[in-house]
């Protein structure tokens, strides 16, 4: 009735408009006028559609009054009496599939990686700021771009079969399918790999899954070669002012979500080989704000690094609860594997290091060292590149060979990469704020800078399992009220939430986002490693569920996901990857390239 006498006000105002007005001034004053009379409706008639009113009244009250004197009576009284709990089913399953969707559940909420920007703390911006005010600015931006020319000339080392284009994906196949050594049986040459010339005619070949070699920006126009350098003074100085923020915000990442991920974990012996000023030790203090460390070790080569790590140190205010860690001591080389476990470090940390190391026989083995100092976790963190990618897998498998260890992160299993053989590597994206000194230093407008990087948490002892954690005690859902009065206790819905505990084992079940997702209109799409060691892409609509649809919409790169896809789907690379991994009869090269297309 309301709405039928705010339709007659809108018919009588629209006859009395103005007879001379143009056409745009009519539609404007009739939109108006449309405004103004649906604000007159009362709010009541835009909720929630109540229930039908044949559930709002008893049901012997209102079958009760028809007449069921003969046969016909009879008929029609069984016919509503069907038609009503028909109604009822259809009214109760509506409510029940448009139930309440939580801002973000505590599984969800207990996996997420993303934590925003990092900016480090003012006392250490102020102790760098003091630090490198009095050098001079036109030497330490030079400095800064030897160091970008020696990170970008390591940088650009493409491992075999990884990136994309023809050469990376022809690679790939001769890695999975062999081609290369059927046609040397066969007595045939590729095609491919030798580009027909014209007379008098060159090109530059470059070997396939190499990236041509950049140009230096210390002298524009030469090719750079693969290097690494030697920190003087002037060079930790420049690495301070320009790496330091981009670094810190990665460590503070990791080491976050090692304390989110083991709640009941706190160092208190901290081994940092690689430490350069001391940003690993920063990252602790502000992970752990009120866990006072017995023993600091930092390790490395430079002895200029070492120098201004001890400045920068010396230079921070002592805060009011005295020093925060109680023996600190620096380190040029890194010692043998101790005999006694008593020795060992609850945290070994190893930033940025291993890509910096000669050869892969070094890294083995200083991997390996690392480890028998660990007595607890073990932290590797490289640059975001395939080539830092790759080393870290490596790291992580040799480690696994030793027993009695298991991956906390990225990945949710203890099987080998996923990414082998395929185009993809596993690296993750930080976002940190650049001080006015590191502005300066690259000359850029932008305070804010993104830097990718690649990291393994591992852990001694046999991996958590469900079974090792008692049975929460399962509790009826209880009402809204009770649900608000205790929200600690109960989500908005009533159910009882989970313990941390539980979450932090039911987390390594868990597959991982690792690569941003899709998000489309209607579905969202994302790609996760799952349990079982595979790479899948997994669908979420919100026809499917509306839950998972608006968490998957909230989901960021890198964050653990527990719900369940609409529909599964498997890349093709990781599909041709999955296939060599599995013992099968060697296909002759026709076949395959005919399965191939009819796949496509």
């Amino acid at each position: 009735m309301t709405l039928l006498c705010a339709a007659t006000r809108l018919t009588a105002n629209r006859l009395a408009a103005p007879a001379l007005c143009t056409t745009t001034t009519y539609q404007r004053w009739v939109h108006t006028t449309r405004l103004l009379n649906l604000k007159q409706v009362p709010d009541t008639i835009w909720l929630k559609p109540p229930a039908p009113a044949s559930l709002t009244t008893s049901k012997t009250d209102r079958l009760s009054r028809l007449p069921q004197d003969t046969e016909d009576d009879m008929e029609v009284f069984r016919s509503l009496e069907s038609l009503d709990e028909c109604v009822r089913d259809l009214y109760e399953e509506s409510v029940r599939t448009s139930g309440t969707i939580l801002r973000g559940t505590d599984e969800v909420r207990f996996g997420r990686k993303y934590i925003g920007m990092v900016s480090m703390p003012l006392p250490i911006v102020a102790a760098i700021d003091r630090y490198v005010t009095p050098l001079s600015k036109r030497t330490l931006r030079h400095d800064y771009l030897r160091i970008a020319d020696s990170l970008r000339s390591t940088g650009q080392l493409t491992p075999r079969g990884k990136g994309k284009g023809n050469a990376a994906a022809r690679q790939r196949r001769q890695d999975i399918y062999g081609e290369e050594e059927e046609d040397e049986a066969l007595g045939l040459s590729s095609s491919r790999s030798t580009p027909m010339l014209l007379p008098g005619e060159r090109v530059e070949v470059i070997a396939s899954g190499v990236r041509p070699a950049p140009d230096s920006l210390v002298n524009p126009g030469t090719p750079l070669k693969p290097h690494t350098l030697e920190y003087g003074r002037g060079e930790t100085a420049a690495y301070l002012a320009a790496c330091t923020p981009g670094t810190y915000g990665a460590i503070y990442n990791i080491l976050a979500e090692l304390l989110q991920r083991i709640p009941d974990f706190t160092p208190h012996n901290v081994l940092d080989f690689g430490s350069g000023p001391g940003t690993a030790l920063w990252a602790i203090q502000e992970v752990w704000p009120t866990q006072k460390l017995e023993k600091y070790q930092g390790i490395d080569v430079s002895e200029d690094m070492l120098l201004c790590a001890e400045a920068i140190i010396a230079d921070i205010p002592v805060p009011e609860d005295g020093q925060r860690v109680r023996d600190i001591k620096f380190m040029r080389y890194l010692p043998p594997s101790p005999s006694d476990s008593q020795e060992r470090h609850d945290l070994v940390v190893s930033a940025f290091v291993l890509s910096e190391l000669p050869s892969d026989s070094m890294r083995k083995t200083t991997v390996e060292t690392l480890w028998g100092h660990t007595a607890d976790t073990l932290v590797l963190v490289d640059r975001g590149t395939p080539d830092s990618a790759r080393m870290i897998s490596e790291a992580r498998d040799q480690i696994l060979a030793f027993g009695d260890c298991f991956t906390v992160a990225p990945l949710p299993n203890d099987l080998p990469d996923p990414t082998i053989l395929t185009p993809a590597w596993i690296h993750f994206s930080q976002r940190s704020q650049r001080p006015g000194f590191t502005m300066l230093t690259k000359q850029s407008k932008s305070n804010v800078e993104d830097l990718r990087y690649s990291y393994a948490i591992l852990r001694r002892g046999s991996r958590p399992s469900m079974s090792s954690l008692p049975e929460q005690v399962e509790e009826e859902a209880v009402g809204l009220s009770v649900a608000e009065a205790n929200p600690e206790k109960y989500l908005p819905t009533g159910e009882l939430r989970k313990t941390t505990q539980r979450l932090a084992l039911e987390a390594y079940h868990w597959p991982r986002i690792i690569l941003p997702p899709m998000k489309r209109k209607g579905h969202v799409v994302i790609d996760v490693s799952t349990v079982n060691g595979k790479v899948e892409r997994w669908t979420f609509t919100k026809t499917h569920n509306k839950q998972s649809y608006r968490d998957a919409r909230k989901a960021s790169w890198g964050d653990l996901f527990p719900h369940t896809p609409k529909s599964i789907a498997v890349r093709p690379h990781f599909a041709a990857a999955e296939q060599a991994k599995e013992p099968q009869a060697k296909k002759n090269r026709k076949v395959r390239r005919s399965e191939a297309k009819l796949s496509e």
